[in-house]
């Protein structure tokens, strides 16, 4: 494949002006492409397109701002893409301006109508949510990227031996799919590009109360791994304002050896639901004195 999954890419420039179609809107379908270019993105929500993903696949928005949805242009392409020959790639917006990270080749599962608000007039109107599923090589791929290691250590305690090796992984990559929706890269390094980050648990995967715990993407961060490391053993942790809490056990040089300047680091708040784990990784994980 072209693309790699986790890696950033240039909307325009490395999509559009190798492949054409259009330029605008969620959904693209160049004509003498076999790909289906899919964007997905936080702004879509002022429009009344709500994607998001839970165990049964990711579920995406039709096209269309008013009216009900119909199953014409890029809405009928998705439908149709297997009689047609065209294969789904989706893309994930990180902001106005800024790249596209490429989550997988996808196919469709199911098609569902839904009330939804129309962009016009904010009356209910029928939407399209298509629910997609990764093919099964790139599935491998994102289940091989979010596994943690401690969470695989985790398997030997009897709290998880009920679970399969292959049910952990493919509840990590879902873990990691919520985590997207909710933190676009590495709040301390700045790193987007997944290949290089980490999905790591607030509230450690043995201590969560419940399966539904364990994929909240609230309960999680992207992290560059050194950051993994020290937020995982409780050398730091975070305040809800986004401030980054050091441990008073850290040794003072270990930050300046790797290139981190707590100084620089830009804050952004935590919402309710993550704040919620970080309470209990500042009570139980950070390490005080």
């Amino acid at each position: 494949m072209i693309f790699e999954i986790g890696a950033l890419y240039n909307r325009q420039r490395d999509i559009h002006a190798v492949y054409r179609g259009q330029e605008r809107g969620g959904i693209s379908t160049p004509s003498d492409s076999e790909f289906i270019f899919l964007f997905t993105g936080e702004s879509g929500k002022a429009h009344g397109y709500n994607d998001y993903v839970d165990e049964d696949g990711f579920h995406l928005y039709g096209e269309g701002q008013s009216g009900d949805m119909e199953f014409t242009g890029g809405n009928r392409a998705i439908r149709d893409h297997r009689v047609n020959g065209k294969r789904l790639l989706l893309f994930q917006s990180l902001g106005k301006s800024r790249p596209y990270r490429y989550l997988g080749e996808y196919a469709l599962a199911a098609t569902n109508t839904v009330d939804a608000p129309s962009t016009a007039s904010r009356t209910l109107r029928k939407a399209i949510v298509f629910t997609l599923r990764r093919i099964a090589a790139d599935e491998e791929i994102v289940e091989q990227q979010s596994v943690e290691l401690r969470v695989l250590q985790d398997l030997s305690l009897e709290s998880t031996t009920t679970l399969s090796m292959r049910e952990v992984r493919t509840k990590q990559a879902l873990f990691r799919d919520n985590v997207l929706r909710m933190e676009k890269g590495c709040r301390i390094t700045g790193i987007q590009d997944l290949r290089f980050l980490r999905a790591s648990h607030i509230k450690p995967w043995s201590k969560c109360s419940d399966a539904n715990e364990r994929v909240d993407g609230a309960n999680g961060l992207l992290l560059a791994p050194h950051i993994d490391h020290l937020f995982d053993r409780g050398w730091i942790s975070f305040e809800n304002s986004g401030r980054v809490i050091l441990s008073p056990e850290l040794p003072p040089n270990v930050l300046s050896s790797l290139g981190v300047e707590v100084e620089s680091i830009k804050k952004k708040p935590f919402n309710q639901r993550q704040a919620e784990f970080l309470r209990y990784h500042r009570q139980n994980v950070l390490r005080l004195e």
